[in-house]
């Protein structure tokens, strides 16, 4: 859905969805059918919903190897003890690599950071969520606001906090009652990113019971993937779906 400057209603439009931008531009796009959720809220809401359904969680629990019998995993070591399992499903992130050397196993993810800042308002200033040459930001609650920019480096005006704070600042101005906005974290996230920017879903070939799932916009995919590997996993079975997700397109 295209607005543009020199159409009234339209502009109205873009007016009425996001009333505290200060100036819009001459053209915007709005996609009516996307959404966003709170990635804090959804995991608490799944670690709820999982124990009602009787799954064990152990918190601050590290895993520190797996291990292996023959070509078969047969459990993991943790800071808490020993765990034994036939199936492991590896959903590290960007610590996957670093679990699977000792196996002999390479998988090319590497670590994409991300800037992002936390802040908070009793007003209600973005209600959808806002991209623009300026600025990404949205509202996660009635108090709560969240932008991100990408991470440069840790030297003078590209730290995060100067990085960060410069975000902050423009928020502030280029939103009516951005004077409400108070700055409360300014923190840098490792997203795993595989070296072609597709997932890496599926059973390694070699290493019976070892599971890998990795992906970049894992929030975005999880829906439909966490369905597919569960069918995998419990049907013992290779989804057409997942084929273009597997470990071993790298070493074809």
């Amino acid at each position: 859905m295209l607005y543009r400057k020199n159409n009234p209603p339209a502009c109205q439009q873009v007016s009425d969805l996001e009333p505290h931008l200060k100036e819009y531009p001459k053209e915007a796009l709005y996609a009516f059918k996307e959404g966003a959720i709170d990635p804090n809220i959804l995991t608490n809401l799944l670690v709820k919903k999982a124990q009602e359904n009787g799954v064990n969680i152990l918190f601050d629990t590290k895993v520190t190897q797996i291990k292996k019998k023959n070509a078969k995993v047969v459990g993991i070591h943790t800071s808490k003890g020993f765990i034994e399992s036939d199936v492991i499903v590896l959903a590290t992130g960007t610590t996957l690599p670093e679990l699977c050397k000792p196996l002999s196993i390479d998988v090319p993810v590497e670590a994409s950071p991300s800037i992002i800042i936390r802040m908070k308002s009793p007003k209600k200033l973005i209600h959808t969520l806002i991209s623009n040459s300026r600025f990404e930001a949205r509202q996660l609650s009635d108090t709560t606001l969240i932008s991100a920019e990408d991470y440069l480096d840790d030297h003078g005006e590209n730290r995060p906090e100067e990085v960060g704070r410069r975000a902050f600042d423009t928020l502030r101005n280029d939103l009516k009652k951005g004077e409400y906005l108070e700055l409360d974290s300014i923190q840098v996230g490792d997203r795993p990113m595989p070296k072609d920017g597709y997932p890496i879903v599926g059973f390694h070939d070699q290493i019976e019971g070892l599971y890998l799932a990795v992906m970049h916009s894992a929030i975005t995919l999880s829906p439909i993937i966490s369905r597919l590997v569960a069918k995998e996993i419990v049907d013992n079975v290779q989804l057409e779906e997942l084929e273009g997700c597997r470990l071993s397109r790298f070493y074809q």
